[in-house]
């Protein structure tokens, strides 16, 4: 039975309403419309060198993208009021006025693209890459969890509001998997991947970056190869008070190298250069890897698995 993502309850407690991506009053801030068909690329790479692509397109805009895991008591109640706050600050930013973001605000600006980010990654389907204590302490806390680093950046005006979204997953390390037995003793019965995912939102002059990641070391590897010191300020941790517009203002293909994860991650396949979403899952001979990437079917080795490229992209 379906589950809200962040409280975990399921009907008939409670009832799945449809949560936008971005809700109504910040599409109406959008300087242009977005398109709408986006496209979606799966790659799956052998062991022996051969590749396989596929694709298809998806006749949605990233304005009109709901998702269906979300209760109405999370969607009506705390989500409602995050974006009550963040459109304060949300709402000058994207119409270009100039004003002094306090760290208060900073802080809610980071909650905000955090939570944005979390119902991002699930509209790609599974793997899911946002870990269930995280969404859980979003809820609960009213604040980004461990692991995830928010930044922020000025850039030139895009042609339509964008996401990018790449799933990572990597043995290095592997998260145990445990089961309790009848006498409620834990144990290990196995390891899966390290989970973790980049998004960036782009919405006319504001750029966010967002990596998260179930492990620290994992969320440490993304934070190293992403972070635009220099071009952009950070918003989570430590959020401090700036000035808007920030300085410098980057390009479109700036933006991209900052969120597109140029260099690769040990034991992880992290290219990705493709509009529409783009996977790629190793596998060897004599079974396939699913669309999604992460789980194989029989007969397949999963190695790694790779990064998503987003709905509204160039």
């Amino acid at each position: 039975m379906k589950k809200c993502l962040f409280c975990g309850r399921s009907a008939p407690e409670i009832k799945m309403t449809g949560e936008h991506v971005l809700r109504r009053e910040l599409i109406n801030q959008v300087l242009w419309g977005a398109p709408k068909v986006r496209s979606e690329t799966v790659h799956r790479g052998y062991t022996d060198g051969t590749r396989i692509e596929m694709s298809r397109q998806i006749p949605q805009s990233i304005l009109d993208q709901t998702l269906k895991d979300v209760c109405g008591d999370c969607n009506s109640g705390w989500m409602n009021t995050l974006e009550n706050q963040a459109e304060k600050t949300l709402v000058p930013v994207l119409r270009g006025q100039h004003i002094r973001v306090g760290a208060a605000d900073a802080d809610i600006l980071a909650t905000w693209a955090a939570k944005t980010a979390m119902v991002r990654a699930r509209v790609d389907g599974d793997p899911y890459t946002v870990p269930e204590d995280h969404r859980t302490h979003i809820r609960t806390a009213g604040t980004p969890p461990e692991n995830l680093t928010v930044w922020a950046a000025t850039c030139e005006p895009h042609p339509s509001a964008r996401t990018r979204h790449y799933k990572v997953g990597t043995d290095l390390p592997g998260i145990p998997i445990t089961e309790m037995d009848e006498d409620g003793e834990i144990w290990i019965t196995g390891v899966r991947p390290s989970m973790g995912h980049l998004t960036t939102i782009v919405i006319n002059h504001l750029a966010l970056f967002i990596a998260e990641a179930e492990s620290e070391a994992l969320h440490g590897q993304l934070a190293e190869r992403v972070d635009p010191t220099g071009t952009a300020t950070r918003l989570w941790p430590h959020p401090k008070e700036f000035e808007w517009p920030l300085m410098p203002v980057l390009t479109p293909d700036q933006v991209d190298a900052i969120g597109g994860l140029l260099q690769s991650l040990p034991g992880t396949i992290t290219r990705c250069h493709h509009t529409g979403v783009f996977r790629e899952t190793a596998v060897q001979r004599g079974g396939r890897g699913d669309a999604g990437g992460m789980a194989g079917e029989s007969g397949t080795a999963l190695r790694s698995v790779s990064l998503g490229y987003g709905a509204g992209a160039r």
